[in-house]
């Protein structure tokens, strides 16, 4: 047994299975998606499943994710384009990532530059996941699931 929390997953519906495997289950989204695209949820995700799911990202599959914090690690906000896997930090009930601001009040250049990998990432994913241009996914990690509430967002 590992350090567990809260994740969620928007993925192909042919790909459920696999994240099913990981522990995932379907749940009912909170808008509607693009025909095609699941929504899934794994209330105690062992370390968040990041590894696992860096593991599908490296098979081509294409998903938008995110896990709350554990006592070992932080919330992340994560993201398989089909191509490349990107993970960066966030805080819990926030949609976006974060990055850190060093003693001398410039931000950390590597996690910048990280997020803004990131953001072409989601881009690229929801292309393929289906998603037209200007529907917003970005804040599926805020509203996602029966677990968040509006007073959070």
């Amino acid at each position: 047994m590992g350090d567990r929390a809260y994740a969620q997953v928007l993925c192909r519906g042919k790909d459920v299975a696999a994240f099913e495997e990981l522990g995932f289950g379907e749940q009912e989204y909170w808008k509607r998606l693009p025909k095609g695209v699941s929504f899934l949820v794994d209330q105690e995700a062992n370390y968040g499943n990041s590894s696992s799911l860096r593991e599908l990202a490296e098979r081509g599959y294409v998903f938008i994710a995110q896990h709350d914090a554990g006592g070992d690690y932080d919330a992340a906000r994560l993201v398989g384009d089909g191509k490349s896997y990107c993970e960066v930090d966030a805080m819990v009930h926030e949609p976006r990532p974060c990055v850190a601001v060093n003693a001398n009040g410039y931000v950390n250049k590597k996690q910048l530059l990280a997020v803004r990998k990131y953001w072409r990432a989601v881009a690229r994913a929801k292309q393929k996941l289906g998603f037209r241009r200007g529907r917003d996914v970005g804040d599926i990690e805020a509203r996602g699931g029966q677990r968040r509430n509006s007073a959070t967002t």
